[in-house]
């Protein structure tokens, strides 16, 4: 009973002590070296109690509290480093990284030995003609010898071709006459009919008329209403002698011409003077015709047929007077014409 008292004593005291002496080694090492002491010591108190009578082991008593964390003891030397171990299987390869920054180019190595030539490859397709090329022309050769032959039949006509397509339309043609208009008068019987130098003819009478351009202001002046070019026609018989007519002077010399006004009065226009002279005593009488073109550039310009002359009066010539009358009396009179066409109208 005393042993088992003992053992039981011992069991519950042993894990006290042997509890808080390894809580004080962990901070503390030297105290770790005495409860191992105490434990030798203990291990043999307890080799002596085996010689009583062992009794059961008692149930084990519950865990008491834990005591405080012990210091922590000083950090021990670095134990000498073992022996390197075998190597180990080599694991799978791992991913592949991500490519790193391109490096410098390295120094160019050095001309590997030239290769054996290849085979010709196929020709190319011809490349464009080049530009004609720039030199003086040859002189021309001596001509050849004439072939002998003679001329082969003509070859039979050939079919007709097709009828091309229709041309533009070329520029439009000037206008056709625009406006005309014709003034006469009839020379009168047994009366000397005179025109005093520089003054107009007067055709008293108005004849055919179309357009509306040509306007009569009076007997002996006609306005050209608008800008354009005119042709104009006169014609008149004169007496041309140095004897008298009805009692009147007549001269040797007789003429007529246009003048025109455009504004500052009238001018003779000196390419219009036509007319006749006569050397001869003999009573003479002259168809005297005139025509021409005249250009006006202002509208309303007017016209005259004149005397152009000085000093010299224009007769009309009276057939009334004229010896040697035909069997069958008295001739018809004569008549004088102005005829005025509008060619082109420039208004």
């Amino acid at each position: 009973m005393k042993k088992w008292i003992t053992s039981s004593a011992l069991a519950l005291i042993f894990p006290i002590l042997a509890y808080g002496d390894i809580a004080s080694g962990i901070s503390d090492q030297s105290s770790f070296a005495v409860v191992d002491n105490c434990n030798t010591d203990f291990q043999k108190t307890a080799d002596c109690c085996d010689n009583y009578r062992r009794g059961p082991t008692g149930p084990t008593g519950p865990t008491g509290p834990t005591g405080p964390t012990g210091k922590r003891g000083e950090r021990g030397k670095t134990g000498s480093t073992g022996a390197t171990g075998s190597t180990g299987v080599t694991g799978p390869t791992g991913p592949t990284g991500p490519r790193g920054h391109h490096g410098c180019p390295g120094a160019t190595g050095p001309t590997g030995p030239t290769g054996p030539i290849g085979a010709t490859g196929a020709t190319g397709a011809t490349g464009a003609t080049g530009a004609t090329g720039v030199g003086t022309t040859g002189s021309t050769g001596p001509t050849g010898p004439t072939g002998v032959g003679t001329t082969g039949p003509t070859g039979p006509t050939g079919p007709t071709g097709f009828t091309g397509p229709t041309g533009s339309t070329g520029p439009t043609g000037p206008t056709g006459i625009s406006s005309f208009a014709e003034f006469y008068f009839i020379t009168p019987a047994g009366v000397a009919t005179q025109v005093p130098p520089g003054q107009p003819f007067s055709f008293n009478t108005f004849g055919a008329t179309f357009g509306g351009l040509i306007v009569p202001l009076s007997n002996t002046t006609f306005e050209l209403t608008v800008p354009g070019i005119y042709q104009i026609y006169f014609q008149v018989v004169l007496a041309v002698s140095t004897g008298t007519e009805n009692n009147v002077q007549v001269y040797n010399t007789g003429q007529a011409a246009i003048a025109l006004n455009t504004g500052l009065g009238f001018n003779t226009l000196n390419y219009t003077v036509v007319g006749a002279i006569n050397n001869n005593n003999d009573f003479f009488a002259a168809d005297v015709v005139g025509t021409a073109m005249v250009t006006t550039t202002t509208p309303n310009a007017q016209i005259q047929i004149i005397n152009p002359m000085t000093d010299i009066i224009d007769t009309l010539y009276d057939a009334s007077v004229t010896g040697n009358l035909p069997p069958g009396g008295i001739p018809k009179p004569f008549s004088g014409h102005l005829i005025i066409t509008c060619l082109v109208n420039n208004s």
